[in-house]
């Protein structure tokens, strides 16, 4: 046997095919290759993210065919850098965004792509902040631009980036208002939150007007898609913003159903410039954060803005539970049934 290949072993979650949760596997392989301007991160924390699932279904278009490793965030320790003017880097608590790969106890990534961490952050905080909270930021302020005093509508506010929308607009003084399932509501109202709908009783965009008393609301956050983008829609106030950022209601069948997926899709509001948008003052913008990614400037500037909103206490990444690498299966599960409050991570040095 070749012991240094045993010594450079580590641990990787594959979706072997599309499918269901049992897809994924765990499996050990050869220790990445650095290049030039890449750390190795040992990885203590994987954040697992509604995108993952949509791409183990085969429901995410940007996603690499099969097999592969999923994964957008980590947190841990740089324990090897890709060149010699790095070297400071070794021994440096970070979390890291990475491009698929992230559910590994070992992962590559490219310095530019690393947030320094205060002293002594909590790692498993780190892991849970960079998806959710750039996704929202990027969402309220520099697509919807969200201000004070302005009525948003967060759907799934439960959820991580539901949580994280909920932060970010307080820091500017927002009115919210939240979709989430009756069992999470008493939970929300300890973080202050009151105006709540039950998506699974109520009529969403009743409430809404009732509660802005018939003003509707000036930005809606949207992962559902579908019909309930067209719900949204109509709950939108004059010069409301709706950003659309998933499709989650194409996971809502156990298996992946080409009719459950094509009903679903048709479902899906086309929104017309002169019919709608132009006659009613609205807009409808997209958000997929892979493209954000490439921008590494705006990138750059965002995250040091959370950052900041971070050491002044604004934000605070909220931990739900933690699995082992060993149980991501579990994991996933966990998460489509809609269990989580907050963020779900998977801990690499755990069996």
């Amino acid at each position: 046997m070749n012991n240094s290949a045993v010594n450079f072993a580590m641990q990787q979650v594959v979706i072997t095919r599309h499918g269901g949760p049992e897809v994924l596997h765990v499996r050990e392989t050869a220790e990445t290759q650095l290049k030039s301007g890449d750390v190795l991160v040992d990885v203590k924390y994987s954040g697992i993210n509604f995108a993952d699932i949509l791409m183990r279904m085969g429901l995410y278009p940007t996603a690499p065919k099969p097999p592969f490793t999923p994964g957008y965030e980590v947190s841990g320790v740089i324990s090897k850098v890709g060149s010699t003017e790095n070297n400071d880097l070794i021994g440096k608590s970070v979390a890291a965004l990475t491009p698929f790969g992230g559910y590994a106890s070992k992962v590559a990534v490219k310095k530019e792509r690393l947030i320094t961490l205060p002293e002594d952050f909590d790692l498993a905080q780190a892991a849970a902040m960079p998806v959710v909270y750039l996704t929202s930021y990027v969402m309220l302020f520099l697509q919807a631009h969200l201000q004070k005093d302005e009525w948003v509508l967060i759907h799934n506010i439960g959820g991580g980036v539901g949580l994280a929308a909920t932060e970010l607009s307080r820091t500017i003084g927002a009115n919210i208002i939240g979709t989430a399932s009756a069992g999470k509501h008493d939970r929300l109202r300890e973080k202050g939150l009151h105006n709540l709908i039950d998506y699974n009783t109520e009529d969403f965009v009743a409430r809404v007007n009732d509660i802005t008393e018939g003003q509707g609301v000036d930005v809606i956050i949207d992962p559902i898609g579908g019909d309930n983008l067209k719900k949204s829609y109509k709950a939108l106030g004059t010069f409301g913003r709706l950003v659309a950022f998933g499709f989650s209601t194409a996971a809502n069948s156990p298996r992946r159903k080409i009719l459950h997926l094509f009903k679903e899709y048709i479902k899906t509001p086309k929104f017309s410039p002169i019919k709608q948008l132009m006659i009613h003052n609205k807009g409808v913008f997209g958000c997929h954060l892979g493209m954000v990614m490439d921008r590494q400037d705006l990138l750059q500037k965002c995250m040091e803005k959370l950052m900041s909103y971070l050491q002044n206490g604004d934000i605070n990444p909220h931990v739900d539970r933690i699995f082992p690498l060993s149980k991501v299966q579990d994991a996933h599960q966990y998460i489509m049934d809609r269990r989580n409050f907050g963020k779900v991570l998977l801990a690499a040095d755990e069996q």
